[in-house]
């Protein structure tokens, strides 16, 4: 029951950006609070919905581990692992949104020196 819960929530959540994601990927011990996701591809055009400066080709995520307080829940956080995440990327061509000159503006603030 509680593990139909988790995996319908971590698919409302996680499901847009990883291919395959079903209870079957869960290992899941939910009354000690861990909850593992392991061995999952990228969905491209998600990440590449984000808008960042690179065009993503292909994505893996080696896993994603939560751990829940369940007795101390709303009082300490649930912590969230992620674990070998490869990601084949080239460069964008232009990021949709944002001019030339605003990329190369932002490109130069990463630069500077910050006492």
């Amino acid at each position: 029951m509680l593990e139909d819960q988790v995996a319908y929530l971590l698919q409302r959540y996680l499901g847009n950006y990883v291919i395959g994601l079903n209870k079957e990927a869960l290992n899941i011990s939910v009354w000690q609070g861990d909850v593992e996701l392991t061995n999952m591809q990228l969905k491209p055009e998600a990440l590449n919905a984000l808008k960042l400066p690179v065009k993503v080709k292909a994505g893996f995520l080696g896993s994603v581990k939560l751990k829940v307080p369940w007795s101390r829940l709303g009082q300490d956080p649930v912590l969230v692992y992620l674990d070998r995440i490869f990601l084949l990327a080239e460069p964008a061509t232009s990021v949709e949104g944002y001019s030339e000159d605003a990329i190369q503006e932002a490109k130069k603030s990463r630069v500077r020196v910050r006492p």
